[in-house]
């Protein structure tokens, strides 16, 4: 065969989704240093010590190289985090990802100040987890709402889910109302859902922020639960009130997802590309069609594959092209056209001067 030609590569960051239309057929996730072909080169062409034979003592044609895969390939991100920090806008989540990390998101008093999602690296003592603060759900997002669906997608990845619900719009009189707390969190929780159950069974943990409203006494008092569901802290981002002790607790969570995803994870499997020989009798299998406008096409896979490795511009090539041909009956079955002005194609080239 002729010489390989060089490996094109493109280096993507983890968490790309390489797709064919609708279809994923790469999934860089918890991979490293992985590669994946995602379109192959052709096969090269047998030279022309190849042809020698008895009647062909010193054959003068070679074989072309068989072109490469060709396709249209769409990359979608989605970014890889150990937890995702979720909740409405304005809860307190990129303040959050700035008290426990060196993160420096945007951060203001209106809604949808994050429109894309931030990384942060939280360090405990020599461990590390990174964290994402997703941009503020909001109810209709499973349905494409505000920036519903491009959100979504980055908590896709992640191990585990902080739910962040904000006391401040619970008040009054200095008590939090629980059922506004609860109506809050139903409300993202529906969201979830509806966009992905797999996405909603991920494992979540409730945290009340700025909590910094109410004394640091009165703490206790907080709900211990919404919709029957643990409170796991009370923390206020904007003073860092407890945010130390809410990642020292996370630390095992996210340990422990880790070590689930890894066992989820499928085992690879090496798929064999079997390439038929130049001889193979699926020479033979091919169709002949007469389109509309008067041209025969000739479709099969292995006699199309003979074709684009001809060069038409050599005579020995033609030749060994023709004999071909006459082995496995196409000249035959083509000589109905041959006296009437038709134009014959194998595949996407135009055959018609050579058979």
């Amino acid at each position: 065969h002729g010489k390989d030609g060089a490996d094109l590569f493109l280096k993507v960051p983890p968490g790309t989704q390489v797709k064919d239309g609708s279809i994923v057929i790469a999934d860089l996730t918890n991979v490293e240093n992985k590669e994946f072909i995602i379109a192959s080169g052709g096969r090269g062409g047998f030279g022309n010590a190849h042809f020698k034979s008895s009647v062909r003592q010193r054959p003068d044609f070679a074989e072309l190289g068989e072109p490469g895969e060709q396709k249209k390939l769409s990359l979608e991100l989605k970014l890889v985090a150990d937890i995702g920090i979720i909740g409405f806008p304005s809860v307190g989540k990129s303040s959050l990802i700035a008290a426990i990390s060196s993160a420096k998101p945007k951060i203001a008093e209106y809604e949808f100040t994050t429109l894309v999602p931030n990384l942060g690296v939280v360090k405990v003592d020599d461990r590390n987890f990174v964290v994402c603060d997703v941009p503020g759900i909001i109810e209709g997002a499973s349905a494409g709402k505000g920036l519903g669906h491009k959100f979504l997608k980055h908590i896709e990845r992640c191990g585990i889910l902080i739910h962040i619900l904000d006391i401040s719009k619970a008040l009054e009189d200095g008590k939090v109302d629980l059922d506004v707390l609860t109506n809050d969190y139903k409300i993202i929780r529906e969201e979830l859902i509806k966009y992905s159950p797999t996405l909603a069974d991920k494992k979540e943990f409730i945290v009340l922020n700025k909590c910094d409203l109410i004394p640091e006494s009165e703490w206790d008092s907080l709900p211990k639960k919404i919709d029957g569901k643990p409170v796991f802290a009370n923390i206020s981002a904007a003073t860092k009130t407890a945010t130390d002790s809410l990642v020292v607790s996370m630390l095992p969570e996210v340990l422990k997802a880790r070590e689930e995803l890894k066992n989820q994870a499928p085992e690879e499997e090496e798929i064999a590309v079997l390439r038929p020989h130049e001889e193979s009798n699926e020479m033979s299998s091919y169709t002949v069609e007469e389109s509309s406008d008067g041209t025969i096409n000739v479709t099969g896979k292995r006699l199309e594959q003979l074709v684009v490795m001809t060069d038409f511009n050599n005579e020995g090539s033609v030749r060994r092209f023709r004999d071909i041909t006459e082995r496995i009956g196409l000249r035959r079955a083509l000589e109905k056209y041959r006296s009437e002005e038709h134009s014959i194609k194998i595949g996407e080239i135009e055959v018609t001067d050579h058979l």
